[in-house]
């Protein structure tokens, strides 16, 4: 009993010990698995967090990159408009013209005349803002309106300001605000519940902030080019996006999977479970480990029983092979990766060698469009099972099989090129037998039937000798020859030798080279002869040179008699005239008395008249031979636009109301002074209304204009009269000229009012624009500048955009 009861207290302590080990066994595990979990956690929470602050960097980094591609955008339209502008300022472009050639440019004008413009209008505040630059440096700036404004300043010159608004730059964004800073001034547009974190956005780089009305928003600004102006992009960016949500849900997921797998195995494994489990684990992880040597290596192992048909594909081949699994395939599973063409070798290959035991092929992925993979292995036995199998590893060879055919594509390449050369070409080895030649080479040395490879070069040069007809070794490289071959072409043959000590043949076809040699030297003969010819005829020379003097002396003393002439006609004719034109007005007004018949005052006022025009045209002729003899000046100097055309209005008004015709001056308000001759404006002004008024009917209308149009002043005359043909609209304006169409009436007229205005309109800077619809009407216009004619250079027309 007393032993029984010792054995029995024995295996109730041993009990009692095993219990409390295995109590405690299970109190270490599962503290192990919580701390385990707690670990996983407590990672996957830092992961999240990583990647959370990870994805706020690259959505920054992504928002400056589009605040830059948007800085750069405004940066190249800087370039262009100082490109535009050097056109306009260097090159005398007129600035209408080169602002149509880029769109978005709203105005195009100097700075002097944008000042012109009243402050809180687009051109007053661009003028200001581009006065706040550098002196004589371009740039770029931002007003109040939002235009960019840039500037030009070119050396000597006016310096230029082209207005583009941020408008016509970029297109309202609906989801996001763009901002543009240039020093105190600052422009937005965009979504409005993202003004006030545009406000706060830094001045540069990029930041995620909260604005005071609570939207969290990105800002990324940027800097355009070497200017003072800044472009800024403001976006939502909420605190947890639909990605941060989705990596909760796998990081809980990640975190609840181990969990439950771990309380599984703790209850149900047992201690040779566990044992079993961890060798598996053991033979897992060595697994992976090679698993992973064989993907950085891009290879992968496999095995093939030929019994039963069946593949081994370990991590590596499945990834290569783009399998959805690993493990154990069939021949078929491999074949459906290999394109069509492919299956037949592969299959040939694997039936091959359960003959020859060992398998090596080489073929392309279908579902990874130009990835090659290499198989290769052996027959072995397997030391558990004691069957034959096929082993081997697999390898990704894309990089070879992509350099190999680079080199065959060059190979091809360069005998398609060779082939395409015109000439002769060979080449020889280090023993100078023939490796390759084309087609050339062979037809001109007639050598179609004795080419081969392996040919020496001494029996290729005994057997062109029937088809060279002269050969000449050049004198200054021994190794260049010039050929005459019997076909009647020269080839120029240069032989040089490659690195590898072989030797390189080529040809050049110099036919027309020697053809144009002795051309030359035929031309150099008659050369000769024609020096010989010139000396004989340097006599007939001299003697031209005097027959040309003489000439050139009569032509100056035509002119000068043209000059004499004149003065003189100045005096003989306009003396008279206006004694003739005086004493006909005193007759007409009866200011001595009396005449005492009617007719007399009828015919004194015929004599006033015909004297009067007489003299207009002597006074036309006049002027215009002082233009074309370069004497005729001006005298400009500032005055008010509108007095030259209302005292020459004042002067023709009554031969107007004669006719019965309404004429009328509409000018603007508040029109500048300008830099012009008073007495040539009110002349022009004459002539032209003159023209109106004999091609007008009774009860027409002549409208004068006057008008700015920029940095111009334009004055316009408008009938209703009858109109010019078109095809007689171009030779206007040259002297003498007039229209033969007048609708059968005869108007008096020497041609010269016309070509006077266009001429002094052009001693002014300006120009004369004629228009006209036959049988309605016409309008001749000519534009002065404003700062007169030593202005015209920087003065051409602009368009008023302010």
């Amino acid at each position: 009993m007393a032993t029984q009861s010792s054995q029995s207290s024995k295996a109730d302590k041993s009990a009692v010990a095993e219990g409390k080990s295995l109590a405690a066994d299970s109190r270490r595990n599962w503290a192990l698995i919580l701390a385990i979990l707690g670990l996983l956690a407590l990672a996957l929470g830092f992961k999240a967090w990583e990647e959370h602050q990870t994805a706020e960097r690259n959505f920054r980094v992504q928002l400056e990159a589009e605040a830059h591609m948007l800085a750069s955008r405004i940066s190249a339209r800087a370039d262009a408009a100082q490109v535009m502008l050097s056109l306009v300022g260097e090159a005398g472009m007129p600035k209408s013209q080169v602002a149509s050639l880029m769109p978005g440019i709203d105005a195009l004008v100097s700075l002097r005349d944008a000042a012109l413009s009243p402050p809180g209008y687009r051109l007053g505040d661009a003028a200001a803002a581009a006065r706040s630059l550098k002196s004589g440096e371009p740039g770029s700036v931002l007003t109040a309106h939002g235009d960019l404004v840039f500037v030009w300043a070119g050396e000597n010159r006016d310096t230029l300001i082209a207005l583009s608004p941020v408008s016509s730059v970029f297109k309202k964004p609906d989801a996001a605000r763009l901002s543009f800073r240039s020093h105190d001034k600052r422009f937005s547009f965009g979504a409005a519940s993202l003004s006030e974190a545009a406000e706060a956005a830094p001045a540069e780089g990029s930041a995620i902030q909260t604005a005071p009305d609570g939207v969290r928003a990105a800002s990324a600004c940027a800097m355009v080019g070497k200017s003072d102006v800044s472009v800024c992009l403001t976006v939502v960016r909420p605190l947890l996006s639909l990605a941060d949500i989705a990596r909760f849900a796998i990081f809980s997921l990640l975190i609840a999977a181990p969990s439950m797998a771990l309380v599984g195995l703790t209850r149900r494994l047992s201690k040779r479970q566990t044992e079993r489990l961890i060798q598996a684990t053991r033979n897992q992880e060595s697994d992976r480990l090679l698993g992973l040597v064989m993907r950085g290596a891009k290879a992968g192992y496999w095995e093939w029983s030929h019994a039963t048909n069946a593949i081994f594909f370990s991590d590596g081949a499945a990834s290569l092979l783009s399998l959805e699994r690993q493990g154990l395939l069939t021949l078929d599973d491999l074949l459906a990766r290999a394109p069509l063409e492919a299956n037949g070798r592969i299959r040939e290959a694997f039936d091959t060698a359960r003959t020859i035991g060992w398998i090596h092929l080489t073929f392309p992925v279908s579902a990874l469009q130009g990835r090659w993979i290499e198989m290769r292995g052996s027959l072995s036995t397997d030391p558990i099972t004691g069957n034959d199998v096929f082993g081997g590893i697999m390898l990704d060879v894309t990089d070879r099989k992509q350099a190999e055919d680079r080199v065959r594509a060059a190979e091809r390449r360069l005998r398609f090129a060779i082939e395409g050369f015109t000439g002769p070409f060979a080449l020889w080895d280090s023993r100078r037998r023939l490796l390759y030649w084309n087609r050339a080479f062979a037809l001109d040395f007639g050598l179609q039937d004795t080419l081969r490879a392996g040919l020496s070069h001494e029996t290729m040069q005994i057997a062109r000798s029937g088809a060279v007809l002269l050969e000449r070794v050049s004198a200054e490289d021994s190794r260049t020859t010039l050929i005459a071959l019997r076909s009647g072409r020269w080839l120029k043959l240069v032989e040089r030798s490659t690195p590898d000590g072989g030797l390189l043949t080529v040809g050049v076809d110099v036919t027309e080279n020697v053809r144009n040699e002795e051309e030359l030297k035929k031309q150099q003969a008659k050369v000769k002869r024609a020096a010989l010819d010139l000396e004989r005829s340097e006599g007939k020379a001299s003697e031209l040179t005097r027959k040309y003097s003489e000439e050139k002396e009569k032509a100056e003393h035509a002119a000068a008699t043209k000059a004499a002439f004149l003065g003189n006609m100045s005096h003989e004719l306009r003396t008279p005239l206006n004694a003739i034109v005086g004493f006909s007005e005193i007759m007409m007004n009866e200011l001595a008395g009396p005449l005492g018949h009617p007719s007399y005052k009828e015919y004194s006022s015929d004599i006033l008249a015909s004297g009067q025009h007489l003299l207009d045209m002597i006074n036309d002729i006049l002027d215009m031979a002082k233009i074309e003899a370069g004497k005729m000046t001006i005298t400009p100097q500032p005055i008010d636009p509108v007095d030259p055309v209302d005292a020459a209005l004042r002067m023709i008004r009554r031969k107007a109301e004669e006719k019965d015709i309404d004429l009328v001056l509409d000018a603007d308000l508040h029109l500048p002074d300008i830099d012009a001759d008073h007495r040539a404006i009110r002349q022009m002004i004459l002539n032209l209304v003159s023209n109106s008024i004999k091609f007008t009917d009774r009860g027409g209308k002549i409208t004068v204009r006057v008008e700015q149009r920029g940095p111009m002043i334009q004055f316009s005359v408008t009938d209703t009269g009858i109109g010019i043909p078109a095809e007689d609209l171009p030779r206007l304006g040259q002297p003498f000229e007039q229209v033969a169409k007048t609708k059968d009436r005869n108007t008096d007229g020497t041609g010269l009012g016309l070509a006077l205005a266009k001429s002094f309109a052009e001693m002014h800077g300006g120009r004369m624009t004629l228009a006209s619809i036959y049988g309605e009407g016409t309008t001749v216009a000519f534009t002065l500048p404003i700062g007169g004619p030593e202005n015209l250079e920087d003065g051409m027309a602009s368009r008023d955009v302010a």
